[in-house]
This record gives C-alpha cells, structure tokens and sequence, in this order.
C-alpha cells in the first residue's frame, strides 16, 4: 500500500482547504441563481426549486438541495480517488436574498429531519423529530459533522427569554414602527389607491425600500427571540402580516418596472392565496391594494394570450412579420421576458442570425 497513504492524504488536506475557505454566495448547478453557501467544500453543487429575484438571489419560499464530492480511493492501490457525487442536504424554507430566514426543515442523506431556525442565513435553532439517532452515511459524514461544528461555533450567545413586560415594549414599539413604514408606503403609492394601469405602477424609493427592509429586520429578531412560543408569535402576527404584505409592494413594484409583470403576478397570488384577507382593520387598504393588482394582472395577461395564439399561429405558417407585432402586442399588454425571448428569436431568424 506504498500510494494509497498519500493519496488520501493529499485529498484530505486538498478538502481542509476549502472546508475553511469562508461562506460565500455561489450560483446554482444551472448558473441562474445565487444561493449562500455556510461552509464551502470542493465540488458543492445546488439546486434551488423557487424563485429568484431581479438581482439573481434566491427569493421566496423553495427547496434548497446541496449535493457533493466523495473523494474514495479506489482497490487499485496505484489509482487515484474516485470523485463520486453523493446528496448532502435538502432544505427547505424562505430565501430573502439567497439566504435562509426563518423556520427551515433539513431532511439529510440519510432520510432525517432536522427543524430549523435561521437569520439572514445564520443556523440559531434546532430540534428534532425523531427519537432514535440514525447513523450518517459514510460517504458524508465528515462534511456533515465539521458543518455541525461549524454552527455550533458561529452561533450567538443563547438569548435569555424576554419577560412580559419586554415583550409588551417590544409589540409596542412594533406596531409603531409598522404603522410608520405602512403611512410612508401609503404616500408613496399615492395611498394605495386601485391600480388601472401597469405604467401607474413605479418602483419604490429608496427610502421607502430601506423602511420595509428594516421592519423585515425587526421581525426577523423577534421571532428569534421567541422561537417556537406560539402565544407570543400570535400576538406578532398583525405585524408580521403588514411586513409580509408590505414586502410584496416592494417586489412587485420592482418587478413590473423592470417589465416583468408576470413574475410580479405569480408573487401576488402566491402571497394571497396564503393571506387572502387582512388581520388588521388599517390592513384593508393595503390588501385592496395588492388585490387590485392581481386582478389587473389577471385581466392584462388573458389579453395578452390572445395575441401570444396568434403570434404563434403566425410564426408557424412563416408570417415572421405579422407573428412579430403580435407577439410585441402581447408584451405591450402583459410584460413578460418569455414574450420578449419570442421577438428576439423570430428577429433573430429573420435576420439568419
């Protein structure tokens, strides 16, 4: 066995390398997205299943696969080791920029489920369901034990748990700052007024932008603090709803000025499916809001499919031209970057390119 020793060797310092290397966004197996990566090792590869925002990162809620490298040398003592794919981890919760945040479900390799909590895509919390400890794969377990490792040693300090009064301080001042960030949002969508057409539609300031993303901050400490405690995550959820909702103002603004209203329109029926009415009675006006521009949405884009048919009809019987004006009648009408992706092509052929 003259080779094997140092050829296990050098895989194994090759992967302390990069076990060590700092957390870093990385794109996904298809290139499309960009997710955060806690512990890089040599050949992780993901596959992000929801959505991903204008900027590229993973948005919204989705499933999160990471899969890597088992270096195992081979019988051959002269061989190399052999680079073999193995499943690591299956995650799923909410993404806000390529990192987790909030209540996450770890399913690992070896089929167990593990109940997460993150913050800006930080592991604070963990339990699990089941009552007997399965014994991780061999072909993973150096990755999974160094991550745990890892976690345990990048985690804050346990957080005493506020005492009434602290938490009465803290729904106070909550719901003052939701009530400030839900008037400015107001002013700045000329109060929430219906929406009849998409060009009516701007994107926030950035003030505007910067209040949503601090309320979304607040809440995300709150519920750190709390944890699991039903009650008091009960007594947050008027709150939690304006900031989901108020949210959703800003993407979708960002989405329809950036002219993708249909990304825009599977947010918002997305996000009221799951919250059809308010909690609130000062949360009517913002879900009249969000639900008129569903409904314009709605509307625009069975528009817009009567000429995407005959476009498509068109550019099948070779009317390049016609099947062109249809399909920029489509886009005029209902944004969407699939209809653009149709013109360029035809365009493009036109021209032989």
């Amino acid at each position: 066995m003259p080779l094997r020793c140092p050829l296990v060797c050098s895989a194994l310092l090759l992967l302390g390398h990069f076990v060590y290397a700092g957390a870093s966004y990385q794109r996904t197996k298809d290139g499309k997205t960009l997710v955060w990566n806690n512990y890089p090792l040599p050949g992780d590869e993901a596959i992000w299943s929801g959505e991903r925002d204008a900027e590229g990162y993973a948005t919204g809620p989705g499933t999160l696969t990471w899969s890597g490298v088992d270096w195992t040398v081979r019988p051959d003592s002269n061989a190399a080791p052999q680079k073999r794919p193995i499943l690591v981890n299956r995650y799923t919760g909410n993404m806000v920029r390529g990192k987790f945040d909030g209540p996450v479900v770890n399913v690992n390799a070896s089929g167990k489920t593990v109940h997460l909590t993150f913050v800006t895509g930080r592991k604070v919390r963990e339990y699990t369901e089941d009552t007997d400890e399965q014994q991780e794969g061999q072909q993973h377990q150096q990755h999974q034990q160094h991550e745990e490792e890892r976690a345990m040693a990048d985690a804050p300090s346990p957080t005493p748990q506020p005492d009434a009064a602290q938490k009465n301080q803290a729904l106070v001042e909550l719901k003052e700052q939701t009530d400030s960030v839900l008037s400015q949002i107001a002013n700045a969508t000329g109060n929430f007024q219906d929406v009849e057409r998409l060009d009516s539609v701007q994107e926030l300031p950035p003030p505007a932008s910067e209040s949503i993303g601090s309320l979304g901050s607040r809440i995300r400490e709150l519920r750190a603090k709390i944890g699991s405690d039903s009650t008091a995550l009960n007594e947050y959820r008027p709150e939690i709803a304006t900031a989901e909702a108020l949210s959703l103002v800003k993407q979708v603004s960002r989405d329809i000025a950036m002219s993708d209203a249909a990304e825009a329109n599977s947010k918002l029926a997305d996000f009221l499916q799951t919250n059809p009415e308010p909690r609130a009675e000062n949360q009517k006006i913002l879900w009249s809001y969000l639900q008129s521009l569903e409904n314009l949405c709605d509307r625009l884009e069975k528009e817009a499919e009567t000429h995407l048919q005959r476009a498509q009809s068109l550019a099948a019987a070779n009317k390049t031209t016609e099947a062109i004006r249809e399909y920029q009648e489509a886009y005029r009408t209902f944004p969407n970057p699939a209809t653009a992706g149709k013109i360029r092509e035809l365009q493009d052929n036109s021209l032989g390119l």
